[in-house]
């Protein structure tokens, strides 16, 4: 029996015993022991194996988006330590065509557009009463563009150039993020930054005081151009740096806590089935460390334990095991309060999004009763 067919053997046999493990907390413990050997150096014969285990399950009911899991990019910028203090960026020079800052981060604004402004309405984490009214950004989703890509190679500069400029193009017509970084490292700004952007869709995030739903208008949308690829680097050195600065810069400008940067696997969900990974874009590898980020993969995830949201194996599957543990952690808050209450865990979850019913049906009424108020006047 060769290599090859021993690792899809191992890898049919992870999945029957993923399969039938019912409590999310055991399975992902089992898939983390089974996979470790896997994730920390995988050969080009356990990729395709375990590629093999992802379409398996993703034959089952799930919202994951189907790609192949994603090895965390190695670069070799000098490592920094996590980040939570903002960092001073000031404004350098502003024109037309670009946006100059004291960190070196340059914006090319020949593509700037507008949208509908930004206004969203916070909610009290603790009570779920509605807090005041918003219109400056609460934090960053970082996403991938998944657009069509070609090899970073000096041969290759014109159909980069060209397939590059077509996704900005595409990006702008859509109005999906407020700023694209593209594989030469450029950052282009899209979406102004005072108005939304269609970039997050269905989504749910928490940090220490409030609630948000609905990401396009409390957070600033960042995309790379880039796909999730299991067989090469997911982003380039220069779009690493160019990230950095960015991150550098919106943090300074809105005084963005570190909690509220957060990638979009992290963050969306689809209420029409109660599950967490409508989109699954940085459910691994995202380098939160070389940006000056703490690893917010690690932050329990509020969908679950907040609202009562799940998840199934295909969404593991399309993610890793550093998020796993936020997934981990949120599962075992869910466990505790529920035993504290006398109830199942599964009866808790279902208090638990009655009050995200709860909570998405006053924003909608307070929404409502502000736009009929400002047309009467």
């Amino acid at each position: 029996m060769d290599g090859h067919f021993q690792a899809l053997v191992r890898s049919s046999k992870i999945e029957r015993r993923a399969q039938s493990l019912s409590d999310p907390i055991v399975r992902l413990r089992y898939l983390r022991q089974a996979t470790a050997n896997q994730v920390k150096r995988p050969s080009r014969k356990s990729r395709i194996a375990l590629c093999a285990l992802a379409v398996v399950i993703l034959t089952w009911r799930s919202d994951a988006l189907v790609r192949r899991p994603a090895v965390p990019a190695r670069h070799s910028v000098s490592p920094v330590p996590p980040a939570s203090a903002v960092t001073a960026v000031w404004p350098v020079e502003h024109t037309s065509d670009y946006d100059l800052y004291s960190n070196g981060l340059r914006i090319e604004n020949r593509l700037e557009i507008s949208n509908e402004p930004r206004s969203y309405r916070l909610i009290a984490r603790e009570s779920g009463v509605l807090g005041p009214l918003r219109t400056q950004p609460a934090g960053i989703v970082f996403h991938t563009s998944e657009s069509d890509q070609a090899p970073f190679e000096r041969e290759q500069k014109r159909i980069l150039k060209r397939i590059g400029q077509e996704l900005l193009l595409y990006v702008r017509n859509h109005r999906a993020y407020h700023f694209v970084i593209d594989r030469f490292g450029r950052v282009n700004r899209i979406v102004v930054e005072s108005d939304a952007a269609n970039h997050a869709g269905h989504s749910i995030w928490a940090d220490s005081k409030w609630l948000y739903l609905h990401l396009n208008d409390g957070f600033l949308g960042v995309a790379f151009e880039a796909r999730m690829q299991a067989d090469q680097e997911i982003i380039t050195e220069a779009q690493l740096r160019a990230a950095r600065t960015l991150t550098e810069m919106l943090r300074a400008k809105y005084n963005l806590s570190a909690e509220n940067c957060v990638v979009h696997a992290q963050v969306s969900v689809n209420p029409g089935n109660r599950r967490i990974g409508w989109h699954t874009d940085w459910g691994a590898g995202f380098p939160f460390r070389e940006i000056g980020l703490p690893d917010n993969y690690q932050i329990p995830n509020p969908s679950l334990y907040l609202f009562g949201f799940e998840y199934d194996a295909a969404y593991t599957a399309v993610t890793g095991p550093d998020l796993w543990k936020g997934l981990e952690a949120a599962d075992e808050r869910v466990r505790e309060a529920a035993a504290e209450r006398g109830v199942t865990p599964a009866v808790y979850r279902n208090i638990l999004y009655q009050r995200f019913r709860d909570a998405l049906s006053a924003v909608q009424q307070k929404n409502a009763g502000e736009e009929n108020e400002h047309e009467s006047n």
